[in-house]
């Protein structure tokens, strides 16, 4: 059962290859771009042809080619060709490369097309690694990601890292317009804290009871005072009791 079920995974494995060989830039050759693709290079993941297949494995380090139609392919395999392909594998390792200015070479001339495999891949001439714009590049790493462009200006100034990273730093609040007007108010004082602060500090020089801020403010806080209602009551108490024993000795005086 086992070995049916692997048969069977090898076997759509091998589907999908010859699928995505028939797809776009898959169709030519990689390496000479001929029709007819037959051998895939698994080292970087392109398409080519028979002869180019020969040509890759002579290289330094020798790239690993498998056949289209002759071998299996695994599902990590088939999942790496998904990625990669001969479009992707154009904008990794030709990606600097202008045959106005590297020239043209010739697929017949063995030696020649040697030489420009070797720049290819051993030097790694025309990689996306050389070119300055290689963030614009997108790597066959992430086809889905798109890259990062670069900016033109001029490069921004960074500030010393003794600078930039502070020890000490606090995240800062964000206080609403309730949160304003609350710290902008002066705090709230009890009558009984001012008549301790009225006992107990001393006027400064620039301060005198003769101040109609200071005497008002004593002068209400006399009025509502205990002592001061029991002091003014006891005085009238006593003029009434005084008056009272006045016309009791001394009527005569009176009437």
């Amino acid at each position: 059962m086992s070995n049916r079920k692997h048969r069977d995974n090898q076997e759509i494995c091998a589907r999908k290859v010859r699928e995505l060989a028939q797809i776009g830039a898959n169709k030519h050759c990689f390496e000479c771009s001929q029709p007819g693709v037959t051998y895939i290079d698994i080292t970087v993941g392109c398409y080519v042809c028979t002869s180019c297949s020969g040509m890759l494995r002579g290289l330094n380090p020798p790239h690993r080619v498998k056949s289209i139609s002759m071998t299996t392919f695994s599902q990590q395999e088939v999942e790496f060709l998904q990625n990669h392909g001969n479009e992707v594998g154009k904008r990794t390792w030709l990606c600097t490369f202008d045959p106005k200015i590297d020239g043209c070479f010739d697929t017949r001339d063995s030696q020649k097309f040697k030489e420009f495999l070797q720049d290819k891949y051993e030097r790694k001439k025309w990689h996306f690694s050389k070119s300055k714009t290689r963030r614009d590049v997108e790597g066959p790493w992430s086809p889905g990601v798109q890259a990062v462009p670069v900016p033109h200006g001029p490069a921004q100034s960074q500030p010393p890292l003794g600078h930039a990273l502070n020890p000490i730093a606090r995240p800062s609040r964000t206080l609403s317009q309730s949160q304003l007007s609350a710290w902008d108010r002066p705090p709230a004082v009890s009558p009984a804290d001012v008549r301790t602060e009225m006992f107990t500090a001393r006027p400064t020089r620039s301060q005198s009871f003769r101040d109609p801020t200071i005497k008002g403010t004593v002068h209400s806080l006399l009025l509502f005072s205990p002592f001061y209602l029991l002091s003014h009551i006891l005085s009238v108490s006593m003029t009434i009791i005084f008056c009272m024993l006045f016309v009791f000795l001394y009527p005569q005086n009176i009437f």
